[in-house]
């Protein structure tokens, strides 16, 4: 078995990691171009969201380097995301016809304990006692690559050069622990890190649909120029965390859904409920902006856009919403993030000015 995945950030390595516990050999697509992108527009329906064009992408990318058996993450209820994988599939049979052979399995959101216990082992010939362990690596590896998101999104904040050097040297730890023991000793060296003691100029929270927020060719790597702006990023989407709630043991999800009801009575599908719940837990957390990014075409993100608007007056903090498709150009997007950087950053002067003068 040649397996495949399309890439979803940082958090690729852990995902690759827990197919190879599984026995099978990992051919991951090249990384997301350009090139990429415009392989699956061409193949998908003109107003799909771009996740869905990205992905096909990479799927493409990695049936030509051989991969032979496709996983795709699935769901369902109110969000097209659960037609994704039929979708794919009939367009990558269109273009691959009896030349390359492959199968594409549903990684189903709402069955993870049939996918787990049942699926897995059926799909990889290993036994259940095998796919615990394998998901215990998971799990393992997909906390200690958050543990490293938060480290580099603070050094990114306050010394950018040495936020990169941190990024390169992590990564290659992360990327060479596969046993829980080089995992812990990665974390350890990675929480070791010496920082220069500096504190950032601005908090941000990052909230929006999951794939955009944790894929940084989607995003057009927003961390990254928020981070050289002076802007400490806040985030609280990660594979380690979404694997949580798929298993029904986040209880700060159900948390996030109760902040969200003031706003959004039902759910609209999607990371909807999730957007909204944590723009209200950083509003009052006190953070000096909220950056909310989405597909252009997602129904319940523009939704949530509605309540974000609300947020925003109740709390008295701006919001940056940004909606990307395969036109969106980067020039653009780094213009209106300076343009909102440096409002935050002069509202916040105003205010401590305000502040010192009220003491006087």
């Amino acid at each position: 078995m040649k397996a495949t995945f399309p890439h979803f950030g940082y958090d690729t390595m852990a995902l690759k990691t827990f197919v190879e516990k599984l026995g099978a050999s990992v051919i991951l697509p090249p990384s997301t171009t350009k090139k990429t992108l415009e392989t699956g527009v061409k193949l998908s329906p003109e107003l799909v969201c771009l996740p869905f064009k990205i992905t096909l992408g990479n799927f493409i990318e990695a049936i030509e380097q051989g991969a032979d058996t496709l996983f795709m993450a699935a769901g369902a209820r109110k969000c097209r995301f659960g037609y994704y994988h039929y979708l794919q599939e009939t367009c990558l049979k269109s273009i691959c016809g009896e030349s390359k052979r492959f199968r594409l399995y549903p990684v189903s959101q709402y069955t993870p304990y049939q996918f787990i216990f049942e699926k897995t082992p059926s799909i990889f010939s290993v036994s259940p006692t095998r796919v615990i362990y394998a998901l215990l690596i998971l799990f393992a590896k997909s906390a200690l690559i958050e543990t490293f998101l938060s480290k580099l999104r603070w050094l990114r904040a306050v010394d950018f050069g040495q936020a990169t050097k941190f990024e390169k040297a992590g990564l290659k730890l992360i990327a060479s622990a596969n046993r829980l023991s080089e995992i812990n000793r990665a974390r350890k060296a990675i929480l070791g890190y010496r920082t220069n003691g500096m504190k950032p100029e601005i908090k941000l929270g990052l909230v929006g649909e999951i794939f955009f927020m944790i894929e940084p060719f989607a995003n057009q790597e927003i961390e990254k120029e928020l981070g050289r702006l002076g802007a400490l990023v806040l985030s609280k989407r990660s594979l380690y965390r979404h694997l949580k709630h798929l298993l029904k043991i986040d209880w700060e999800f159900y948390r996030l859904v109760a902040l969200a009801h003031r706003y959004l009575r039902d759910s609209p599908g999607g990371e909807a409920m999730k957007t909204v719940g944590e723009a209200v837990q950083f509003a009052r957390q006190g953070v000096d902006g909220i950056v909310h990014i989405f597909p252009f075409t997602c129904m319940p993100e523009n939704i949530a856009l509605a309540a974000l608007e609300k947020i925003s007056e109740d709390y008295n903090i701006p919001v940056l919403s940004l909606s990307f498709d395969e036109h969106t150009a980067k020039t653009g997007v780094l213009t209106r993030l300076e343009a909102f950087v440096d409002l935050v950053k002069r509202r916040k002067y105003r205010r401590s000015q305000n502040k010192r003068s009220d003491r006087s």
